[in-house]
């Protein structure tokens, strides 16, 4: 029993300093502008799926709350959808990662007239639009929406995740020093 304890504990404290050597603390910032308080956490596991990201909290359990880009790079991905992360911007970041927002309630005043434009020119509310590289340039902490409902959540939350670009192949956010 002991030895299995050791074990344990020694496995994971060898893969949080391999984690933490892969993904240096201070590449992003936080999504929103206070403590962050998690309603959800990487790996969950969900009815269907592992939970790939962080749920961060609204402040006082409203929608309304500002969210900011976690660094500099460009918007590669915005999608509306009535289902899962509802309304989503991805960004592309210049360090190999891709940061996502989900559960947005609206997006950022010029994203959000991008968004209108296409669903008017598409004749679709549900739209997944791929703008062109650094048509949407971003710095860390530009505003990028308004943290909602939107999708399949439970109340008014951000979904944050982040992933590796090339693979999509998400990343506990933990392991930046959230």
């Amino acid at each position: 029993m002991r030895l299995s304890l050791a074990f344990l504990i020694s496995f994971c404290f060898v893969s949080y300093c391999i984690a933490g050597s892969k993904y240096p603390a201070g590449q992003f910032c936080s999504p929103v502008n206070r403590t962050i308080q998690l309603s959800g956490t990487f790996g969950e596991l969900r009815s269907n799926h592992f939970h790939a990201g962080l749920d961060i909290k609204s402040k006082n359990g409203i929608i309304g709350d500002t969210v900011y880009a976690a660094g500099t790079g460009y918007i590669s991905r915005i999608k509306v959808d009535a289902f899962g992360y509802g309304n989503a911007i991805f960004i592309d970041h210049p360090n190999g990662f891709t940061t996502v927002y989900g559960h947005l309630d609206r997006y950022s005043p010029v994203i959000q007239q991008y968004v209108r434009n296409e669903q008017y020119r598409q004749q679709q509310f549900e739209v997944d639009l791929y703008p062109a590289p650094f048509q949407f340039s971003v710095e860390q902490l530009d505003e990028i929406g308004i943290m909602g409902n939107t999708g399949h959540s439970y109340g008014p939350h951000l979904h944050f995740e982040i992933r590796h670009t090339d693979t999509q192949v998400p990343v506990n956010p933990l392991h930046f020093g959230y």
